[in-house]
């Protein structure tokens, strides 16, 4: 027990991310919106911690995430009906185009890091492209947005592990079961709301 106490002492940094990032996933996942609010602090730390591990795809990413967060909070808190979002389902022609996306974003992304000493290249790009869908979806609603998270946090999980970042690939560990469960409440909420 003290080994995992010393741990945590020193990387206090990541821990304090993994906190926030925690506490995003599950407001998130209960439909708050100060979801959003926790999610910048998150993904600023966490903007930080991949420059220094070279994870440089993750760390662009953090980047994104932030502006999507202030979008994503703008979009839950609104009133107004052409901003407002609401839980819903993509066509199955927007599904197709969201594939297209993460691979054409993916591509790019691997592209861009072969000119870096990123580690992973692949696993980074796929991840950073993945999440950046995800996250654009997740603040305008689509319920499949967790369909993309759960496989892009497992990868995540043994990105962040082989790298020792063992909070981090530990919170990633336990947003994949968050992610589980939020697909099914949304899921839940989504079959009432259409009763």
């Amino acid at each position: 027990m003290q080994i995992i106490i010393e741990y945590f002492q020193n990387n206090i940094l990541e821990s304090v991310a993994a906190f926030f990032g925690l506490l995003y996933l599950l407001l998130a996942a209960r439909e708050n919106y100060i979801c959003w609010i926790s999610g910048i602090i998150n993904v600023a730390i966490f903007g930080w911690i991949f420059y220094h591990e070279q994870i440089f795809a993750n760390m662009f990413l953090q980047i994104i995430y932030f502006g999507i967060s202030i979008y994503g909070f703008y979009a839950w808190i609104t009133k107004k009906k052409e901003h407002e979002a609401v839980i819903g389902k993509m066509d199955a022609s927007f599904r197709g185009l969201v594939l297209i996306l993460i691979i054409l974003l993916t591509a790019a992304t691997y592209l861009i890091l072969q000119k870096t000493n990123s580690n992973m290249l692949f696993a980074d790009a796929l991840t950073a492209a993945a999440g950046i869908v995800a996250t654009w979806m997740q603040a305008r609603k689509y319920i499949e947005n967790w369909l993309i998270w759960i496989p892009t946090d497992m990868l995540l999980t043994y990105l962040f592990f082989s790298h020792g970042l063992y909070i981090t690939a530990s919170l990633f560990a336990i947003y994949t079961i968050i992610a589980v469960y939020a697909f099914f409440n949304w899921n839940r909420k989504l079959k009432k709301a259409s009763k």
